[in-house]
């Protein structure tokens, strides 16, 4: 079983799509978030970390790593919820990523050499910024030609660092949308209404007539819907229940297709 067919669930829900999307042949922009919407690390976090410690001369087990992925985790979620402004601004995203493998990494190092520390730190941060350690879900890329053969104006909004253009370009899907909006370019992150803004802007669009889909509730959810946009959650992992949502769910990017009536 392909992983399209594994996550796709329209069917699996007892909600209408049209309980918030009445009239689904008015959507005519559709936006996208990209981490963990349209894209997933290449192949795990835990071995691209090894893989770069190891160049570095610093060897760790697999089963450590993952170990210490739950604290640097906590600290990212400490973070972000301290500062929602961190993705407005590309020095603070590298801060934070930089803290996020710094935490990862500390008790598996010398004591107090924080120059090494830095040094492993940073060299995982710019391996993130690499096409390389990326690839897109097996969904992705149907969904998005069958949408553009039907004449979708499409974009990206999205937390990301300004190394983001890149690594869509090289993974070929730059040419799919006629918009991409970056919050460290922007200098605004999720959930502030301006990302959106400027998407519509771009894109000529009317809120009433564009649909945002993206992982998470606070982000993609709220955001979208503080500018008057359609928002989908997009839970691929069914994490939650669709029936006590409050806003349209699907667990694969080609249930957009259904909902849409697009063949």
């Amino acid at each position: 079983m392909t992983e399209m067919s594994k996550t796709s669930g329209i069917s699996q829900t007892s909600r209408s799509p049209l309980e918030f999307l009445e009239n689904p042949q008015s959507i005519r922009t559709i936006l996208f978030d990209v981490g963990f919407t349209l894209l997933r690390v290449r192949p795990s976090e835990a071995e691209i970390c090894l893989r770069v410690c190891r160049e570095l001369d610093l060897h760790i087990d697999e089963e450590t790593m993952t170990e210490r992925l739950e604290e640097a985790e906590n600290y990212f979620f400490q973070q972000t919820r301290k500062n929602r402004h961190i993705w407005g601004d590309q020095q603070a995203i590298d801060t934070l990523w930089i803290g996020y493998y710094s935490t990862l990494l500390r008790p598996l190092i010398a004591e107090h050499d924080e120059q090494r520390l830095h040094q492993l730190a940073s060299a995982i941060n710019k391996e993130f910024g690499k096409h390389t350690s990326w690839e897109i879900y097996p969904d992705v890329l149907p969904t998005l030609k069958a949408l553009r053969e039907q004449g979708y104006t499409l974009g990206v909004v999205s937390d990301w660092g300004i190394s983001l253009g890149s690594i869509l370009s090289n993974l070929g899907l730059t040419h799919y949308f006629d918009t991409v909006v970056i919050s460290a370019a922007l200098r605004h992150g999720k959930p502030s209404p301006h990302l959106y803004e400027q998407a519509l802007e771009r894109t000529n669009s009317i809120p009433d007539y564009t649909l945002h889909i993206g992982d998470s509730y606070i982000f993609d959810v709220l955001g979208a819907r503080s500018v008057g946009i359609t928002p989908v959650l997009l839970d691929r992992h069914h994490r939650v229940d669709p029936n006590k949502m409050d806003c349209l769910t699907v667990h694969s990017l080609m249930d957009l297709l259904e909902i849409l009536e697009v063949s």
